[in-house]
């Protein structure tokens, strides 16, 4: 049985526990794990069936932005997944695409009860006051990708689950500037204010700056926003018909500027690469509609906050056990390991 055949019989209410037993590596989690998903009494009835776990917990996550974000849209069905396995009800706060939209998100949070909460910041800066309102009840609150503050003792959140961004960032450009040697380059950015893209940012320019053949002409904001992106690229092909490359600090901006460029009748001379290891991206990769792409791992980043806190609500760790940060790693996907990752990727294990 592999995963996904797994995650449709549980979710269908058809997966025994014997069936999870016997494939829980599959999941990454442990017998002990299992068996905290119903009454010992179905332990002594193996092939009876496993229901999605009663919901025992409440948790609340503010992602920035689920409408224009395939990694955010991820990240929550991690989420939701690894809540029907605990017994952990998964409530979202979206902050629909805006600064101002997640602080009344994080706001809405702030005023409910929750074993735990997390968030996905669209700004640094911008939620400290909803969130220490949070932390100051008592209810963990976990940090996800990108920074609440840009002061390092203002709010004391359980951990920093964090991707190195300028790891992401450089890998990818290297790869874009061995393909295309020189020539123009567009860096498409995502919002200034989030601290994921500057570091993305960093690890562009920690590269091209040591090339001087290699030209970079443009690096407005795409904003996260595909449509936005797409109707960037239609210009700035019009006002650079040399461009060679295109650096992305996610997925969905780099295919949506591929639609441009296919229109343009451009897709064999635009070398693109993004920031994600989103399923559709991969595809793309191995289609040879993009040169290359990182994994920004959902499955570590949503999916350890939410076995933390699982586990803090179990009393097995305490806050104070749990490391300030955690650096999930982002390997680079190639030709040869797309087909793994796009296995990981589409079942939630990365």
């Amino acid at each position: 049985m592999d995963v996904k055949e797994m995650r449709e019989k549980l979710w269908a209410g058809k997966l025994t526990r014997r069936d999870l037993l016997k494939n829980a590596g599959l999941l990454g989690i442990s017998a002990a794990a299992v068996s905290a998903l119903g009454p010992a009494s179905a332990l002594a009835a193996p092939d009876a069936i496993v229901e999605p776990a009663d919901k025992k917990w409440r948790m609340a996550h503010s992602p920035g932005g689920l409408k224009n974000s395939t990694w955010e849209a991820r990240g929550v069905e991690t989420m939701k997944m690894i809540g029907d396995l605990t017994g952990i009800e998964v409530v979202t706060f979206d902050g629909a695409g805006s600064t101002d939209g997640q602080r009344k998100a994080i706001e809405d949070m702030a005023g409910q009860d929750w074993t735990f909460t997390s968030a996905h910041p669209w700004a640094i800066d911008a939620y400290v006051d909803p969130v220490n309102q949070i932390i100051k009840r008592g209810i963990p609150f976990f940090q996800l990708d990108t920074k609440i503050s840009s002061k390092p003792d203002e709010v004391d959140y359980v951990t920093f689950l964090e991707p190195d961004n300028i790891f992401m960032g450089s890998q990818v450009t290297q790869q874009l500037v061995n393909a295309i040697g020189k020539g123009d380059v567009v860096h498409t950015q995502g919002v200034l204010t989030h601290t994921g893209a500057q570091g993305r940012a960093k690890g562009f320019h920690g590269v091209v700056d040591k090339y001087p053949d290699i030209k970079v002409v443009d690096e407005t904001p795409g904003n996260w926003d595909p449509n936005a992106t797409r109707s960037l690229w239609e210009d700035l092909l019009v006002k650079y018909p040399n461009i060679k490359g295109g650096m992305f600090h996610n997925d969905d901006m780099a295919l949506a500027a591929y639609q441009a460029i296919k229109a343009a009748g451009k897709e064999k001379d635009i070398k693109l690469v993004g920031v994600d290891g989103m399923e559709p991206a991969i595809q793309a990769l191995m289609d040879g509609k993009l040169l290359s792409t990182v994994v920004n791992p959902t499955g570590r980043i949503h999916g350890d906050a939410m076995w933390i806190g699982w586990m803090m609500a179990n009393g097995k760790v305490k806050k104070a056990d749990v490391p300030k940060y955690i650096w999930t790693d982002g390997p680079v996907v190639t030709l040869a390991t797309a087909p793994g990752f796009l296995f990981l990727a589409t079942n939630l294990l990365i």
